[in-house]
């Protein structure tokens, strides 16, 4: 699992056996601070290429409209970190968040996705982008070697606001968890919570979201396979904690119990092999 924290926006790591339990390795401290952009590695997702390579994508701060990218073979050692300039060419644009990868199984392409707001008329300083929810959509391109992109297109614009999209693979669909940005960000809201849609290519043929599948307010869902059934975490951002729910199909889903680190925030979860992960075995039980 990789998660940043409010005290300290880097990338932090915690690993579990089982799904349920996960801790943190590094005695809680990050294993990789920004040394880009902002400095800042907030929302770190990391995804595993068809080479096995490990890719970090990470949001560079408030307002950037940048996506800062690392890679590692062993989730210890790291490349240099480059900032990915995926929204080049669009006018406007004031930030790019959340940024997530899924892999088009048939070419093997990157497909990137993050949330923006794309608004030429409003400076992007005068918004209040820690308590007012903005007017996001999620944006997509694609790559095969991140250091040449597609141009950004909008992805998907249900017609309101949107972000923390996560994409996998359910039953030869695409299965994409969201947060449905309206409301207000108090636990009373109508909204603030995680819709889901589904699709068979990238950018088209959206079903119409379902749910909520979560209270509210909630953000950053993540969705993994354990062993029968599907598993989405998703972070209480106004409560400081997690929560989750559990499914045998990815349509019912019901609360669960997780034990995950304290102070975690936006957390993403991948499947991998102990044998890649070198401090597996130091990690407390």
């Amino acid at each position: 699992m990789s998660y940043f924290t409010d005290a300290d926006e880097a990338l932090h790591l915690a690993v579990s056996t089982d799904g349920r339990r996960f801790r943190p390795v590094n005695h809680g401290q990050p294993v990789l601070r920004g040394t880009t952009g902002t400095g800042r590695l907030r929302d770190p997702f990391i995804g595993l290429g068809p080479d096995g390579t490990f890719h970090l994508l990470a949001t560079d701060g408030w307002t950037s409209p940048h996506i800062v990218h690392a890679t590692s073979d062993d989730l210890v050692s790291w490349s240099d970190q480059s900032l990915l300039p995926v929204m080049a060419g669009v006018s406007g644009v004031h930030n790019a968040w959340a940024p997530e990868f899924f892999l088009a199984p048939d070419t093997g392409d990157y497909h990137l996705i993050w949330s923006s707001v794309v608004d030429p008329l409003t400076p992007a300083d005068v918004r209040d982008w820690q308590n007012v929810g903005q007017d996001h959509r999620i944006w997509h391109c694609t790559t095969r070697d991140f250091a040449h992109f597609t141009p950004a297109q909008l992805f998907f614009d249900p017609g309101f606001p949107v972000i923390d999209a996560t994409v996998t693979r359910v039953d030869g669909r695409f299965l994409m968890a969201f947060k449905d940005e309206r409301g207000i960000n108090d636990p009373s809201t109508d909204h603030k919570h995680i819709l889901l849609t589904t699709f068979t290519r990238p950018g088209g043929g959206f079903t119409e979201p379902t749910g909520p599948v979560t209270p509210s307010a909630v953000e950053g869902p993540t969705i993994f396979r354990r062993g029968h059934e599907w598993v989405m975490l998703f972070d209480h951002y106004l409560e400081g904690r997690y929560g989750a729910v559990v499914s045998p199909d990815a349509v019912r889903w019901l609360p669960a119990e997780m034990d995950l680190p304290l102070g975690a925030r936006h957390a993403s979860v991948l499947t991998v092999s102990a044998r890649r992960l070198p401090f597996f075995d130091t990690v407390p039980s």
